[in-house]
């Protein structure tokens, strides 16, 4: 590898194999951890969103809210997953494992990335610290379309540096890699659509280019242009349709965006609240944060190169992070797109500042043992613990036992059930009803109530209230007519 030694440099003899062993590692260690449910409220209502298209084909927009302007394709994946005959209960292992898969794709496009902006060895400690983060680390082993939009983000961003290497912008190469990179940021986008904001990542794979020339400037804004028009599009015409009773404005950009906005409105106070801002350094470790900042404000007083990529990189990083600083409800797995170029950042200045490679060595080593110890607070996907073992074993014992007292119920044995629930739990035991049917129907459906049928006899009554006063009554009526209840959220 002696001959990759210079930022940009050819790839050495035997660094693909070095790249190939790197990512088998981490799919048989994300694998390893992987989550045996939904990793969170968010994960299961994606699901559901999922289930209730296939099952009931069309999907009540109370229940559906933003989620399919923001994430048409992933959910119409899931759907179409079922319609050929995957099972209900294999729905998690589905959403799981393409998380898995995509972070191991997800740090290969890295490492390629940063390699154009480094050495080989900057550029692999970059990787390695940052998969070590809990947003990472967590998205590696639950469901959640971030982590696989973020992937197609990134190897849109090295297609698009591909066709900036093209001297002839008539070339069919530069042709070829730009429609690439407009594929798959347009994917990307679709099933995550704020992954959008994190388009800086094509800025700075012009900077490992040197190529910042005013036409490729221009492509990067139809990139975007192009994502944004084609997510918005799909949802419109393959997702929205199947909403039932939908608003007649329910298909306008304008009027969704005013009314999520609405909800989530931008507050420069939340910035300074620690429970909103709280997310953004557990998502990377206080001390890692702390050190991404310092880096930062280093690049800035660099040399001229190293100014451009600190500026690409903060394009990249900072918008997300201001975004979802700026909004209430702000979680860990929102900053995940955003560390990627600040923890490279990071790791530039460390090597910078200490010459001697052994010295390197045990400075990394010393700061990713001490990022598990520097914050011990945390104990869930919106504010994890820094440890990231002890993170991925307190949301699985969490959400493990939503699933494991939902499913237990499920497999009583009278055939009248009926489940009370709220929105916040509704997707975990509505899930596990499903999943237990043996041949599930949709007997039965009303506005906040539906009827899982299972053969000519079985049937799963699923309530939704917000009420605790209304599923006691609910369930001494039901308890009354034969029926076994059970809620997450009530003591009935």
């Amino acid at each position: 590898m002696t001959q990759s030694a210079t930022p940009g440099a050819a790839f050495g003899r035997y660094e693909w194999i070095f790249i190939a062993l790197g990512a088998l590692a981490a799919f048989w260690l994300h694998w390893h951890f992987k989550m045996s449910g939904f990793g969170e409220q968010d994960a299961g209502r994606l699901a559901s969103d999922a289930i209730n298209w296939h099952f009931e084909g069309s999907i009540d927009m109370t229940k559906v809210d933003y989620r399919l302007h923001t994430s048409p394709l992933y959910i119409h994946s899931m759907k179409l997953a079922l319609d050929h005959g995957l099972r209900v209960r294999s729905l998690p292992l589905l959403m799981n494992g393409l998380s898995v898969l995509a972070s191991s794709g997800c740090m290969v496009g890295l490492y390629l990335l940063f390699r154009q902006l480094s050495t080989p060895a900057i550029a692999a400690a970059a990787t390695i610290v940052y998969s070590l983060t809990p947003c990472f680390w967590l998205g590696s082993v639950y469901g959640m379309p971030t982590l696989p939009s973020l992937t197609l983000l990134v190897f849109s961003a090295l297609a698009f540096g591909k066709a900036a290497d093209q001297e002839r912008l008539r070339s069919r190469r530069f042709v070829g890699f730009l429609a690439l990179s407009t594929l798959l940021a347009a994917l990307a986008f679709s099933i995550k659509a704020d992954m959008a904001l994190s388009s800086g990542a094509l800025l700075l794979a012009l900077v490992a280019r040197g190529r910042l020339r005013p036409v490729m400037l221009a492509c990067i804004v139809l990139i975007v242009g192009f994502g944004t028009l084609f997510t918005v599009t799909y949802a419109r015409h393959v997702a929205l349709p199947v909403v039932e009773a939908a608003p007649k404005n329910t298909h306008a950009v304008g009027s969704f965006l005013e009314n999520w906005n609405g909800r989530f409105p931008f507050k420069w106070s939340l910035l300074i609240d620690p429970k909103n801002n709280s997310p953004i350094t557990h998502a990377a470790g206080t001390l890692l944060f702390a050190v991404c900042v310092l880096a930062l404000f280093q690049g800035v007083l660099g040399h001229k190169r190293r100014r451009w990529i600190t500026f690409g990189a903060a394009a990249w990083g900072l918008a997300p992070m201001l975004f979802w600083g700026l909004k209430p409800g702000n979680s860990a797995r929102h900053n995940l797109p955003a560390f990627p170029p600040l923890v490279f950042l990071a790791v530039l200045m460390l090597f910078q500042l200490v010459d001697n490679r052994a010295r390197r060595a045990w400075l990394l080593i010393v700061m990713l043992l001490a990022l598990g110890q520097m914050d011990l607070t945390g104990n869930n996907s919106v504010n994890p613990r820094v440890d990231v073992l002890l993170a991925t074993e307190q949301v699985e014992h969490s959400t493990g036992s939503l699933h494991a007292r939902a499913r237990e119920f499920m497999n009583s044995p009278n055939p009248k059930k009926a489940i009370l629930e709220t929105e916040y739990l509704l997707s975990y035991s509505e899930f596990e009803a499903w999943a237990a049917a043996k041949a599930p129907t949709l007997n039965e459906k009303r506005s906040a109530q539906k009827t899982i049928g299972d053969g000519p006899e079985r049937e799963t009554r699923v309530f939704q209230t917000s009420s605790a006063r209304v599923a006691k009554t609910l369930a001494q009526s039901l308890r009354s007519q034969g029926f076994d209840v059970f809620s997450l959220q009530f003591s009935l």
